[in-house]
């Protein structure tokens, strides 16, 4: 019982959200990462810091329909490389847990219920492998959706910790890389080409490793 009453209010939480994003009369549409440095600015360097890793933890999507690469975008123009990537990540893993814990709390009862023999095979895969799957998943460049892998690794059996380190881990190249885009949209910068390169690199030679790992342990 104490569980329904935590679902129902967790669900009239997010209608809630949902209907004062809808009629708050902002345009999402017309975001830019110019107009939010120009908002965070007003705020001082410090408290814009806390401000923004808030927004960015709190802009839960579907509900809040703003990407999170336009976050990370705005973070590296306001905040530089090195600090916009380090509050971003911050923002981004709070984010992608709280996405996770409204996945788990709502949904996992439900889709094992309902598709009981596909969800356990699934979960059967992914025993002692979460870390793994979610850590390539975060830090390949042309992976799902960000919401999408948080929404997913809630309904599957995979770890809470291992969903958040993974995560923050995972995605360090990709917002260092769009940070520092972002940070040289009024400077130019050569090394944007070099910071791709290296995710790219990164997205490609993990899975390998993480493969020769494994196989080296069953070996052994």
């Amino acid at each position: 019982m104490k569980k329904v009453t935590q679902i129902v209010a967790i669900i009239l939480i997010l209608i809630s959200i949902t209907l004062i994003v809808r009629h708050s009369g902002i345009k999402y549409q017309d975001i830019t990462a110019q107009k939010i440095k120009d908002y965070l600015l007003n705020f001082g360097i410090y408290k814009a810091s806390i401000i923004y890793v808030v927004i960015y933890t709190f802009s839960l999507r579907p509900f809040i329909p703003v990407p999170p690469t336009l976050y990370t975008l705005a973070g590296g123009f306001t905040f530089g490389p090195i600090l916009g990537t380090l509050l971003t990540v911050v923002g981004a893993t709070l984010n992608a847990s709280i996405s996770f814990g409204l996945s788990r709390l709502l949904g996992k009862d439900l889709l094992d219920k309902l598709f009981k023999g596909k969800v356990s095979k699934i979960n059967e895969k992914l025993k002692d492998k979460g870390f793994k799957t979610i850590l390539v998943i975060r830090s390949s460049p042309i992976g799902p959706p960000f919401d999408a892998v948080s929404y997913a690794a809630g309904i599957l059996n995979i770890s809470f910790w291992n969903h958040f380190f993974a995560t923050m881990i995972g995605i360090i190249p990709a917002t260092a890389v769009y940070s520092y885009f972002g940070g040289s949209i009024t400077k130019g910068g050569f090394y944007i080409l070099v910071g791709f390169f290296l995710v790219i690199l990164f997205s490609v030679f993990l899975p390998r490793y993480l493969k020769k790992r494994k196989e080296k342990k069953q070996t052994n």
